[in-house]
């Protein structure tokens, strides 16, 4: 599957009925013509064109509507500029005229290679669909069998991640609270003597125990004492393994979790980040060397995860102090438009 279909014409409040490849490539791809969610503003608007409706939706806030297609930015409120993160890209398929049925689009993606997972619904009245490697969701209605809206990055996710919890609430805050008062042996004795016999129920159990334990972590900054790191570091390090070691995640998305709740120092952190990236800058993937075919989704997604990594890893570029891993994460960073 090549570049986006030019077929769909300007994304403009005419164009409300784009064919099926218009749809089918942004699962495949997670970009609208090579716009996606680590887009800034300026890069949108030259890939997509100005005619878009832009509003402040809150402090620090931005969405830019192109009607079917939506993009969210969010940023330090007392930020000036530019500075933008990208949040989302979703098109909103249940303003099309005639509504994208699922089994349509379902079908299409399966023989081009590229098929959807279903994952638990919603409880609402909604299906929920989801392609892994781009970490496109498909938000479906339940008796309609309607497309509602297809959005990057996913914000539920197939396996474990996307069931509902083992647990109430407060019984994992509560596990929790007796693990991060437990020394490393203890924790291994006690995930020893709980260890479920099945590696679907393990895995729903760990990704319960991180999600607890990621509610209940202090803030950054009254987590450390000195250069040592704390208790809840320590907690939050082992159980982001335990989920690596269970399935429930790869290492870029461990590697990821730790940057965004500080875990490790800056220099640590982004170490971790480049040892990560699973290809070489000479012999990653970009948008102009490799087409999104089936025969090339290994090298496509780890373009994908270098990309994860690097913006990660730029993050914490203002705080790094070795120059070395600061010039590797500016050459990273050059190339991030460029990767899938």
């Amino acid at each position: 599957m090549g570049p986006l279909s030019e077929a769909a014409g300007p994304l403009t409040n005419r164009q409300v009925s784009p064919g099926m490849a218009f749809f089918t490539d942004f699962v495949v791809t997670g970009t609208v013509r090579g716009a996606d969610a680590t887009s800034t503003p300026a890069e949108v608007t030259g890939l997509l064109g100005d005619a878009f409706v832009e509003s402040r939706t809150g402090p620090g806030q931005l969405l830019r509507s192109y009607h079917l297609v939506e993009v969210a930015w969010e940023r330090e409120q007392e930020q000036e500029g530019e500075g933008w993160r990208g949040l989302y890209v979703t098109v909103q398929a249940h303003r099309l005229d005639v509504p994208l049925s699922v089994d349509a689009l379902a079908a299409d993606l399966e023989q081009a290679g590229f098929p959807l997972v279903e994952v638990a619904p919603d409880g609402v009245g909604c299906r929920r669909f989801v392609r892994a490697d781009s970490r496109v969701a498909v938000l479906v209605d339940e008796e309609s069998g309607q497309v509602l809206a297809i959005t990057a990055p996913a914000w539920f996710a197939p396996g474990a991640r996307g069931e509902p919890s083992p647990g109430s609430r407060e019984s994992g805050r509560d596990q929790v609270r007796h693990l991060v008062g437990l020394g490393a042996a203890e924790r291994e004795a006690w995930a020893r003597r709980r260890a479920p016999g099945e590696a679907e129920e393990a895995a729903r159990s760990w990704w319960f125990l991180w999600v607890a334990c990621r509610q209940l972590l202090p803030d950054e900054g009254e987590r450390r004492f000195g250069h040592e790191r704390s208790a809840w570091e320590e907690l939050a390090l082992w159980l982001l393994g335990s989920c690596e070691a269970a399935g429930v995640l790869d290492r870029t998305d461990a590697v990821c979790e730790i940057v965004r709740y500080g875990l490790l120092e800056p220099d640590t952190a982004v170490r971790a980040c480049l040892d990560a990236i699973p290809v070489s800058r000479a012999d990653v993937a970009t948008r102009e060397s490799t087409p999104y075919a089936r025969e090339n989704l290994v090298a496509v997604n780890a373009s994908r995860a270098a990309k994860r990594l690097t913006l990660a890893a730029g993050e914490l570029l203002p705080r790094v102090r070795d120059p070395a891993l600061r010039a590797e994460v500016v050459a990273w960073l050059e190339l991030r438009t460029r990767l899938m």
